[in-house]
């Protein structure tokens, strides 16, 4: 008894200065923001999970058990995530940020059942904006009109016989414009587009453009001034946050823009991280010289090219021709292949990521030569191929042969899938949208949506990438499931993947200590919940630099 005494006495005496040594330590470390009752997914190396942690200056503190944080750490704010699933910040790898912001600011024809129903929809807007200025529209797809034919100007020109009319299709490859436009752009029957394609029938131009003939209206959006650009990069960043983004690679820009994006930024007002891609034009070339620009928001250090069309337009290069109309031939080769190269040396040279849209085999085929002969073997120089949509069997080792990056849209795939197979035919559809392929070459994929082309959504891009089916449940069983990704890859391709694609990963990608505190909290967990359940899956909080930001 004395014995049980005496040791209750030694330990009594020992945890004295124990518990006054904890005392002194709760909350004795200051955070400006503690995040609890989560369930944070790190997404890092180990696939650490953790329910709370503490954010000070705009980057991670500490991450780990609820009673850790919370007896570690006294903060201005604290946000209970009430037990929902928080993610690293959300990054689109490809989409046209600036673009995005502009379209609203066009008539929207995104959905129409037909050419007549575009017509209303432009008959409604010049309605509602009388005047002699451009009628801007963009969204129309044929693939969705019985008999899907291309619109032609006739019903245009009677409707607008003075007033210029731009209609640019879903993905922007392709527009019709009426008579009023192509005589302010000089265009007649007898003009020849290098990269473009100017339709005539019957010794008359039908207003149909494709690629190259589009950017000759390019200027049009260019010239837009500050103030329609500055409501546009706000609308575009409305959006984006209440979508769950936290970083975006916008794929081609003029510095003009970059700039104003910088100030944007600079005053506070821009708060969503950004990877700009330059547009492939020597002006833009001649600002960047010195090298790349980069700041914790705005990274400058990427040129964006395009070496064909897209193929619901019939402008993606391919091998062989189109199975669904021989006229059509095999696509549109935008620029030469010297050119490309120019392009290779100059970025090679100057510190600049390469990244290439290419859509049609052909045209990976051609882009794949050029890096090779650039980059000349394994490097970490991690240039792209953007879209990387329909591959030849033979090509899909020439990606880790030179440590090259696909940049895929899962979106795309179940949107094409309806109509993809007349384009290709099923022997070339079978090697198209092959994320899984593409992704094991270099044990990585970047995953974006390429908006406006498709809705800004990155939940529909994990959902596409993953289960493979539209909003309805098509096709039963999924489109191609052998190139499906799992869960966790996805994660990851929107994620940390992503962030190395954008040379990014040392702060953002992740969340791990001494990286910036954007996440993404989400009601439900991405990673286990049933197929239905992703379905209804919603975005409730977006947070960049440890600050709410949005609307959800």
């Amino acid at each position: 008894m004395e014995l049980e005494t005496n040791t209750l006495r030694s330990l009594k005496f020992l945890l004295i200065p124990a518990l006054l040594f904890s005392a002194c330590a709760y909350k004795n470390k200051e955070a400006d923001l503690v995040v609890r009752n989560a369930r944070i997914i790190s997404m890092d190396a180990g696939g650490q999970e953790y329910q709370a942690m503490a954010i000070k200056d705009g980057r991670i503190l500490e991450l780990g058990a609820e009673q850790q944080i919370l007896n570690r750490y006294s903060a201005k704010e604290t946000f209970d995530a009430q037990t929902q699933t928080i993610y690293p910040g959300f990054i689109d790898g490809h989409c046209h940020f600036l673009g995005y912001g502009l379209n609203e600011q066009k008539v929207n024809l995104a959905g129409a059942k037909s050419w007549r129903e575009v017509l209303a929809r432009v008959r409604a807007y010049a309605d509602a904006h009388p005047g002699t200025g451009w009628i801007l529209g963009r969204g129309w797809d044929q693939n969705l009109w019985e008999g899907k034919m291309n619109p032609i100007n006739d019903s245009l020109n009677a409707l607008f016989p003075d007033r210029p009319v731009l209609l640019q299709r879903i993905d922007g490859h392709a527009a019709v414009v009426n008579q009023v436009a192509l005589t302010s752009a000089g265009l007649d029957a007898k003009s020849s587009i290098a990269g473009g394609l100017l339709e005539v029938k019957n010794g008359k131009p039908t207003g149909l453009l494709s690629d190259n003939a589009v950017n000759v209206f390019q200027k049009i959006f260019d010239d837009a001034d500050e103030a329609t650009k500055r409501k546009a990069l706000l609308n575009a960043q409305r959006d984006c946050f209440a979508a769950g983004l936290t970083m975006v690679c916008d794929a081609g820009l003029d510095a003009g823009t970059i700039d104003l994006m910088r100030k944007m930024q600079e005053e506070g007002v821009l708060k969503i991280r950004i990877y700009a891609m330059l547009a492939d034009d020597s002006l833009n070339f001649s600002r960047y010289e010195s090298g790349p620009y980069i700041s914790d928001r705005l990274v400058v250090r990427a040129v964006k090219c395009y070496a064909d069309g897209a193929l619901g337009s019939r402008g993606a290069l391919l091998l062989q021709p189109y199975s669904d109309d021989a006229a059509a031939g095999n696509g549109l080769q935008l620029s030469t292949r010297e050119h490309f190269l120019r392009v290779a040396q100059w970025c090679k040279a100057h510190g600049f990521q390469m990244a290439t849209h290419c859509i049609g085999d052909s045209a990976n085929r051609l882009l794949l030569g050029v890096y090779g002969e650039e980059l000349g073997g394994t490097n970490d120089l991690r240039w792209r191929i953007e879209h990387a949509q329909c591959m030849d069997l033979h090509d899909f080792d020439i990606f880790s042969k030179y440590n090259i990056i696909p940049s895929v849209q899962p979106t795309h795939a179940t949107s094409d899938m309806l109509w993809a197979i007349d384009r290709l035919g099923p022997e070339r559809l079978a090697n198209a949208y092959a994320n899984k392929r593409l992704m094991q070459q270099n044990g990585m994929v970047a995953l974006g949506t390429d908006f406006p082309v498709e809705a800004i959504d990155p939940l529909k891009t994990f959902y596409a990438a993953v289960i493979r089916k539209n909003a309805d449940g098509v096709p039963k069983g999924g489109f191609q499931m052998k190139d499906a990704l799992s869960r966790e890859e996805a994660m990851r391709g929107m994620t940390i993947w992503n962030a190395l694609a954008s040379f990014t990963e040392k702060d953002l990608g992740s969340l791990e200590v001494g990286k910036f505190a954007d996440f993404t909290v989400v009601d439900r967990d991405l990673l286990t919940v049933s197929e239905e359940e992703l379905l209804k899956a919603k975005v409730t909080a977006t947070f960049v630099n440890g600050e709410q930001v949005g609307e959800q």
